[in-house]
């Protein structure tokens, strides 16, 4: 006659509680809420300094550098003149609200001039251009990777054919001279002769 064996019952260990499908998913529940407080935390911080920019008085904007501006068939040609010459990486043309009509970026990019509105080779479109409203006040601005921000203020009713113009109230100057003359850092040097032509824009 032969003995009973009996073998072990197994014993199920209690799993670890990071191991449990549950307390893990509360974890990464609990990951993702704090990332996205952090997000709109520092979207608030952003947006408290973006508006600075965007609601600057005519004559108060961010930049240290003249940009101007030429009236080319139905183009808007962009001039930087040799002192503000630096890499660009990106151009955004705004409203009064800094609300963009047109934005883009890309690799720091040495340009002595650009088309308003046409993507530069090898850079993104952020904002697709879209028409502003006739009349209506522009601001362009020029990112360089180093120097700061270079721009200007313009209206497309005061620019002219064969002319750099710049500023409200526009001063307009031959190209040769705004491309050649000191215009940095607000120094309107250079060109102050017989071909610079300055006029009162209305409103």
């Amino acid at each position: 006659m032969t003995d009973d064996v009996r073998l072990p019952m197994p014993t199920h260990r209690r799993q670890r509680w990071w191991r449990r499908r549950g307390p893990s998913v509360m974890v990464l529940l609990a990951l993702l809420a704090v990332m996205v407080l952090g997000a709109v935390a520092l979207w608030d911080d952003v947006a408290e300094v973006l508006p600075i920019v965007g609601k600057d008085q005519q004559g108060e904007d961010p930049w240290r550098d003249a940009v101007g501006i030429e009236k080319v068939g139905d183009f808007h040609l962009a001039h930087i003149p040799d002192c503000a010459a630096a890499p660009i990486v990106r151009i955004e043309l705004w409203d009064e609200d800094s609300e963009a009509y047109w934005a883009v970026s890309g690799p720091p990019t040495p340009m002595a001039s650009f088309v308003v509105g046409a993507l530069p080779p090898g850079w993104t479109e952020v904002t697709p251009f879209r028409e502003p409203p006739r009349e209506s006040i522009l601001r362009l601005v020029v990112v360089r990777s180093v120097k700061g921000v270079a721009g200007t203020r313009y209206r497309a009713e005061d620019l002219r054919t064969g002319l750099v113009t710049t500023g409200i109230p526009p001063t307009r100057f031959e190209v040769d001279d705004f491309q050649t003359g000191r215009f940095c850092n607000g120094e309107f040097g250079g060109s102050d002769d017989e071909e610079t032509t300055t006029t009162t824009a209305a409103g």
